[in-house]
C-alpha cells in the first residue's frame, strides 16, 4: 500500500470515529437524518462555511481539526448524491 493511502486511510479511520461518536448521536443516522434531504447546494454551502472558519482558528485545535471532518463526511455525501443522481439519469436514458 502506497505511504498517501495509508494517510488516507488513517484519516478515513477518524472521519468514521467522528460519524460514529458525534454526528449519528447527535443528529441521527441515515435515511433519518438532516443531511438525507439536504442539497448537494446546502452541503457545498457548509464545506465553504466551515473552510471559512478554518482560517480564523478562533474556536480551537480540536474543533478545528472537527471541522476538517465535517467537510470530509459532507464531501462524501456529496459524491454520493451526485453519484445517485447520475445513475438515476443513466437509468432513465435506457427508458426512453
Amino acid at each position: 500500500m502506497s505511504k498517501r493511502l495509508n494517510r488516507w486511510w488513517k484519516f478515513a479511520k477518524e472521519v468514521g470515529s467522528h460519524i460514529e461518536g458525534y454526528t449519528v448521536p447527535q443528529y441521527g443516522d441515515y435515511p433519518d437524518d438532516q443531511m438525507t434531504n439536504a442539497t448537494v447546494a446546502d452541503m457545498a454551502h457548509d464545506i465553504r462555511r466551515y473552510s471559512n472558519r478554518a482560517e480564523t482558528n478562533m474556536r480551537g485545535r480540536e474543533e478545528e481539526l472537527r471541522d476538517c471532518l465535517k467537510m470530509a463526511h459532507y464531501a462524501c455525501e456529496i459524491y454520493l448524491k451526485r453519484l445517485e443522481q447520475y445513475s438515476a439519469e443513466d437509468t432513465e436514458g435506457d427508458n426512453g
